[in-house]
């Protein structure tokens, strides 16, 4: 009986114990999805590159054709 009270005393400090990850579960405190944001923000900026770039044909084929 005293080995379980010992457990049950001692498992909420080893369920507390820092290991040197961030609550994320990432060591340098950044978030788990980061590299996926990163992603998905440089592709947003690649659109808007070939959207203007698209626009910018219109506009010289439309030059073209008056």
């Amino acid at each position: 009986m005293k080995k379980y009270l010992f457990a049950c005393l001692l498992l909420p400090l080893a369920a507390c114990s820092g290991g040197g990850e961030t609550a994320d579960g990432t060591d340098n405190g950044e978030h788990v999805w980061t590299e996926q944001v990163n992603t998905i923000n440089k592709a947003e900026g690649v659109e808007d590159i070939v959207g203007a770039a698209s626009e910018r044909r219109r506009r010289e084929i439309d030059e073209q054709m008056q």
